[in-house]
């Protein structure tokens, strides 16, 4: 591809016009009932992730068949219906009416929940005797309350799953402004992106300090069931009210035409319509332009050097206490937060970098025509983004990579330094504060680089959510970002079953090392898509020189 064919990507816009209703600018006040409206949905969600393993962990707290048992059942739910909730939002005309249901179903699912988590935890074993509510001991009772648990965990999973797509890919494309105005697609991604690491941050931090206060795992549960409960009215209030004041939002969606032939299958083999449309729903992600770019985001999710239980648990058996992990993990958030304040910047200028070249006006008004890419300055500016998106994409995971092989080496050098598998008692004696015996030298290394990788992922995420957002039509949207999820959750639980798979002190560096391959695999993917979409893939004079230059790329 010639390196200026990149002036001629078409960027899918929704219409400015949809059946008469012109697009308005986002006021300041829409915007704000549309983050507080996703910052409730994440504030639940993380707070639930983290408060359903501290749950099981208390009803099963000598073994970790349960977490494990529970971890492996949800993933292989998201991956079975994902991609069903994807075609169930797509094919929902009534935006508000979408968006409330999730809200409804993820905030009951979460509520009947905690009433049979409260049941196990009530058992005698647990509480003993003098606890002011207590159950007999009953093996068969509380297997069978984990089951209904867990089923509401998955619904829990699945509504808030839904909840993301319907904001994320539905109502910010929807209301976004054109690209280089105030609350254009960009903003708005960096805006939400930073409240969902912002609670993903504190939501779990104030659960465990709730547990931790009381002295209590069940009024813990409480304490989630009741949040969910007060978020339900200001969460419903915050949407209705950007809902009332779009008109895009209020017009009916379009809805893609129902297929005769799989209407006929559904009333005779519904089973068998439901696999072909699971199956049609994958057809349909790697029939797109942007499912590389899907896929090496996905594979990060593989990635076993990122604060998850497992790699949590590797740093307290080699003897780091869980002050030290907080704190590491503390300064990782900062970094992930940082991701969303240098995205938007890092996407502005690098999309204004790329005018080497002009597209003729002729070639911009057949663009136009297509109702693609809005006809002169708004074409022009469209183009800057996806270019800008693209850049910005490979320097962040590029920079991932580059801080990855220093994590994997420090890991490697102190599981050197520990060979042999520790006791447990040594192991329970870490996890209450004692003194960090691995290098200070690679302590530094492993977290520091750790750290800056974090904001390496997390430019790669924004960049790549918006290019499904725009490059994917409009019309597939939400079933493409309901499989996508399915994807997620496939490389979720292969790593998981990594993890089960070498579950030994010693045996985590080669799943460091995996992890190492499948960021490089990553890398290599976005790299080659990107170099097929512009032709090359850095211009070299331009980064030496900081400014545009006519010259040659490779």
């Amino acid at each position: 591809m010639d390196s200026d064919s990149e002036d001629s990507f078409e960027l899918r816009r929704d219409s400015g016009d949809i059946d008469g209703v012109t697009q308005t600018s986002l006021t300041q006040s829409q915007a704000l009932n549309l983050y507080v409206s996703h910052a409730f949905s994440t504030w639940n969600a993380r707070g639930y992730e983290f408060a359903a393993i501290l749950f099981t962990a208390g009803a099963y707290p000598d073994t970790l068949t349960a977490a494990a048992l529970r971890m492996i059942i949800v993933y292989f739910a998201m991956i079975l219906f994902s991609s069903s909730v994807g075609h169930w939002i797509e094919h929902s005309p009534n935006r508000l009416r979408t968006l409330l249901s999730t809200i409804i179903i993820n905030r009951g699912s979460v509520i009947l929940g905690s009433f049979f988590w409260i049941l196990i935890l009530s058992q005698e074993d647990l509480v003993g005797r003098d606890a002011r509510f207590v159950l007999p001991n009953n093996t068969t009772i509380k297997g069978l309350g984990f089951a209904v648990a867990m089923t509401f965990s998955i619904i829990e999973r699945l509504s808030s799953s839904g909840n993301n797509i319907s904001m994320e890919r539905d109502w910010v494309v929807a209301v976004a402004a054109p690209a280089g105005r105030p609350y254009d697609l960009t903003h708005l991604n960096a805006i939400m992106r930073r409240i969902d690491l912002v609670c993903k941050l504190i939501s779990p931090i104030l659960i465990a300090a709730v547990i931790s206060a009381l002295g209590s795992v069940r009024l813990g549960v409480v304490f989630t069931g009741l949040t969910s409960l007060v978020c339900i009215p200001i969460e419903v209030f915050s949407a209705k009210r950007v809902w009332n004041s779009s008109p895009l939002l209020q017009a009916p969606r379009a809805v893609p035409p129902p297929n005769p032939a799989a209407a006929t299958q559904i009333t005779s083999r519904s089973w068998v319509a439901r696999t072909r449309q699971y199956f049609h729903n994958f057809e349909m992600y790697f029939s797109t332009s942007v499912w590389v770019p899907s896929v090496a985001l996905a594979l990060l999710h593989f990635n076993m050097l990122t604060w998850r239980a497992t790699f949590i648990t590797y740093l307290i058996n080699v003897g780091y206490s869980l002050n030290i992990i907080t704190i590491a993990r503390a300064i990782g958030s900062v970094f992930e937060i940082t991701s969303t304040v240098i995205t938007p910047r890092g996407i502005e200028y690098m999309g204004k970098a790329h005018h080497h070249t002009h597209p003729s006006s002729a070639d911009e008004d057949d663009e136009s025509g297509v109702g693609l890419i809005a006809g002169g300055q708004e074409g022009n500016r469209d183009v800057q983004t996806l270019i800008g998106l693209q850049r910005v994409g490979l320097w962040g995971m590029s920079w991932q990579v580059v801080n990855t092989f220093p994590v994997v080496l420090a890991l490697w050098a102190i599981s050197v330094r520990q060979e042999g598998a520790e006791s447990f008692s040594t192991f329970a004696q870490r996890i209450i504060g004692e003194q960090a015996s691995p290098s200070v030298g690679w302590s530094i290394v492993l977290f520091s680089f750790l750290a800056f990788s974090r904001l390496g992922v997390w430019v790669f995420d924004l960049t790549t959510q918006q290019l499904t957002q725009t490059l994917v039509p409009q019309h597939q949207r939400s079933s493409f970002a309901g499989t996508e999820n399915s994807v997620v959750n496939i490389f979720e639980l292969l790593g998981a079953g990594s993890a089960i798979a070498f579950p030994r002190t010693e045996q985590y560096k080669w799943l460091a090392l995996a992890s190492l391959v499948t960021v490089v695999i990553s890398w290599v993917m976005y790299a080659v898509w990107v170099r097929r979409q512009r032709g090359h893939l850095v211009h070299w004079e331009k980064l030496a020189q900081g400014i545009c230059v006519n010259g040659r790329s490779w």
